[in-house]
C-alpha cells in the first residue's frame, strides 16, 4: 500500500473483484497513515464489499521512536516488523473497530508474540489474529501457548469464548 492513491486502489480492488473470487479476500492496511488516509482506505475496502483487513503492516517510519536508532542504522534498507508495528497496530484495530466493525473482519496483526499480545488486539476489535514475526523467532510452539495463554486470559476475565472479548477496548 506504499504510495497509493484512492485512484490507484479502487482500480486494483475494481480488477480484483471483477475476477470473482468466491474466497475471502482480506486487504493488508499500512500503520503509516493518519487516520483519515487509514478511514478513506477503509471506505474503499467496504465499497467493494471485501470481507476484511488485517491491521497492520510493516513499520516503514525509520524514524518512529519505537525504532531502536541503532538497529536502523545497521539496516539502511528495508522496514521493521514484528514489536515496532505493535501500538499503531493496536491503534488503528481500535479506529476500524468503531466505525467499520460490523461490516469488516479485522485481523489484527503487528507484534504479536504473547497470548497477552493476541488478547490485546482481540480487545480493540480482532477476531482473527496473524503471526508472522513472532512464529519466526519463537518456533511453532508460540500458537500452543498462545492459544493456552488466551484461555487463561478469557477465563480471567470471567467470559466463555473469544467472540465475547472482540472490541472490549474500543
Amino acid at each position: 500500500m506504499a504510495g497509493a492513491t484512492p485512484k490507484n486502489l479502487r482500480e486494483l480492488l475494481r480488477a480484483v473483484t471483477s475476477l470473482k473470487i468466491k474466497k475471502p479476500i482480506f486487504v493488508k492496511m499500512p500503520i503509516d497513515r493518519n487516520e483519515s488516509e487509514f478511514g478513506k482506505i477503509l471506505d474503499l475496502v467496504c465499497e467493494f464489499k471485501l470481507q476484511g483487513v488485517i491491521v497492520g503492516n510493516l513499520q516503514k517510519n525509520r524514524q518512529h521512536l519505537s525504532l531502536d536508532p541503532a538497529e536502523v542504522a545497521r539496516f539502511p534498507v528495508g522496514n521493521f516488523s514484528g514489536r515496532p508495528t505493535f501500538d499503531d497496530s493496536n491503534r488503528l484495530i481500535s479506529f476500524t473497530f468503531k466505525r467499520w466493525g460490523k461490516k469488516l473482519v479485522i485481523i489484527g496483526c503487528g507484534g504479536v508474540f504473547t497470548a497477552s499480545d493476541a488478547y490485546e488486539k482481540i480487545l480493540r476489535g480482532a477476531s482473527l489474529v496473524q503471526l508472522i514475526t513472532g512464529l519466526v523467532y519463537e518456533g511453532l510452539q508460540v500458537v500452543t501457548q498462545i492459544n493456552h495463554g488466551l484461555v487463561e486470559l478469557l477465563q480471567k476475565d470471567g467470559l466463555k469464548h473469544l467472540s465475547q472479548a472482540v472490541g472490549i477496548k474500543s
